[in-house]
């Protein structure tokens, strides 16, 4: 970032950012991870679209945590150094996958619950920095719309689910 945008977006409002998109990095490697996890493990009748989807949405994951992380070294910050720390900076709990590999339906509940958690962490990161940090705004504005659509995507397969299964 050059000093003419450090200078617009302040030194304390660049601190402050910094936190918030460590934070969106650390719920993004636990999601990445979880998703990946996710598509290797899930079996049974149903199973082909939703580990799809999972593996599909992990790549996606991996790319907002890393569109975060060269935006926080933009700002002169150092990106979140180790994944253990994820458990102290992410803005949603981490779900484990069940340990009944197929139970698909409790793998996309908790699923949609984490995408809902990013919807709005995303959409205040839009707000804080739609008029102060064009650059970060966009990021958020992507990021936001690509959870919104998992949001519907799992929506859309919860509420197609076979009966007893």
């Amino acid at each position: 970032m050059g000093s003419v945008g450090r200078e617009i977006v302040g030194e304390e409002t660049a601190r402050a950012l910094i936190e918030d998109l460590n934070r969106g990095i650390a719920a993004e490697v636990n999601d990445a991870y979880r998703y990946l996890v996710l598509s290797k493990v899930a079996s049974g009748v149903h199973s082909g679209e939703i580990a799809g989807f999972f593996a599909r949405t992990a790549q996606d994951e991996w790319g907002h945590a890393g569109l975060l992380m060269e935006r926080v070294v933009q700002f002169g910050g150092r990106p979140m150094a180790s994944p253990t720390e994820t458990a102290h900076l992410t803005y949603v709990e981490y779900k484990e996958p069940p340990k009944d590999d197929t139970d698909l339906r409790t793998m996309l509940e908790d699923s949609l619950e984490g995408e809902r958690a990013a919807i709005r962490f995303y959409k205040d990161l839009f707000d804080k920095t739609q008029q102060a940090d064009p650059l970060t705004a966009e990021i958020a504005r992507q990021a936001l719309a690509d959870e919104v659509e998992d949001e519907n995507e799992i929506e859309r397969l919860l509420a197609s689910w076979p009966e007893g299964a």
